[in-house]
């Protein structure tokens, strides 16, 4: 079996803290190397496929047809290296797609796994995993998805509208289990075709991109977090995250806003009053995670003050990956106020570490 995005074995089961493996280091690159989108060819530079233990493209949005039926997508593709060396042949690829049809409040998801990954077109990057197909066009923040399932299927073309959107600043992250670098194009228009049931549909709407690679690593239940993409009405962009460490407990929330204008700063809680409440959970039927269900989330320095509501409960994705690894990706609405004045907007919401997990026996190096 494939092992991606947690490199590890499992054997019994637990849901108690685990150490951080003794290879991990919170400062594992003592200089990060500057992430420079100023022309074509250094943003393609970024976007393609780095020599780390970890990296993921990952695409979530909000799709309408010429009619105005809605549906929510998310694209993933997860690599993971899992040998002592980290060498390109050890590479490990899963893909993911997950369609919601807002009609009907139905979830669908489908997936692709394959040792290692072929070149399927040009540079920048055109990736096969199986099947499907994932690229990196040209010119910098765009982006084409081609998968297929028995029931679901997506092509898209995205292409960014924003400039790109570094998270702590300088697009690198510290964290107690690893260094990641990371970043986003918020708002990309996106148009193809989505297939659901054997009918296609001519979409077209707005996506979320995100690029994550780095020696770090996904320590599972207790350890997680939840994520929040918000695509505000007026034309502003907000990540928010909350991430636990591996007692469970919260060890940070940060967050990075983009105004309609581009500009991009750096949240944290402390400086800038985010404060994140849960308004309920729900039980998954097929894992037995338990999530919250809805959130409060302020942030001061914004005069921001919203609820996000999923637009339904069960949006939880399993296919591809290690038990350990099941997490819930949900399109969610928004409403509120920013500035005394009302406000809405799309989002998504990515929920990790809520199952109980196979144990974890890390693989070391040598």
């Amino acid at each position: 079996m494939l092992l991606a995005v947690i490199a590890l074995t499992a054997c019994v089961k637990s849901a108690e803290p685990r150490g951080i493996p003794v290879f991990a280091s919170a400062d594992p690159t003592a200089t990060p190397e500057v992430l420079n989108f100023s022309n074509a060819h250094f943003t393609e530079r970024n976007e393609v496929n780095h020599d780390s233990r970890l990296e993921w493209w990952y695409h979530s949005g909000h799709l309408v047809t010429e009619s105005g039926r809605e549906f929510g997508f998310h694209f993933s593709l997860f690599k993971s290296d899992v040998d002592s060396l980290g060498t390109v042949e050890s590479q490990n690829f899963v893909a993911q797609l997950g369609i919601l049809d807002v009609r009907t409040g139905e979830h669908y998801e489908t997936s692709r796994a394959q040792a290692g990954a072929r070149a399927v077109g040009d540079a920048p990057m055109t990736l096969g995993v199986a099947d499907w197909a994932y690229g990196v066009l040209p010119n910098g923040g765009a982006h084409m998805i081609a998968a297929f399932g028995d029931e679901i299927g997506l092509e898209l073309v995205t292409k960014s509208t924003t400039p790109v959107m570094l998270h702590n600043e300088i697009g690198w992250l510290p964290t107690e289990a690893g260094a990641t670098y990371y970043y986003t194009w918020p708002r990309q228009d996106t148009a193809g075709e989505l297939t659901l049931n054997g009918e296609t549909f001519n979409v077209t709407g707005v996506s979320w991109f995100d690029h994550q690679w780095g020696d770090f690593f996904v320590l599972g239940k207790p350890a997680g977090w939840q994520w929040f993409a918000l695509q505000l009405d007026d034309g502003g962009s907000l990540m928010i995250t909350e991430s636990r460490g591996i007692d469970g407990e919260i060890v940070d929330t940060y967050g990075t806003y983009m105004s309609s204008l581009g500009e991009v700063r750096a949240l944290t809680q402390a400086e800038d009053g985010i404060a994140l409440k849960a308004i309920s959970e729900w039980t998954s039927p097929e894992t037995g995670g338990v999530y919250p269900s809805g959130w409060l989330l302020t942030v001061d320095s914004l005069a921001l003050d919203v609820v996000i509501d999923p637009v339904v409960d069960e949006q939880e994705v399993q296919g591809g990956l290690p038990a350990a690894s099941t997490y819930w990706e949900g399109k969610s609405r928004i409403s509120g106020r920013q500035n005394g004045e009302p406000i809405g907007g799309n989002a998504y919401v990515e929920l990790s570490g809520y199952v109980d997990p196979d144990p974890i026996e890390w693989i070391q190096r040598r």
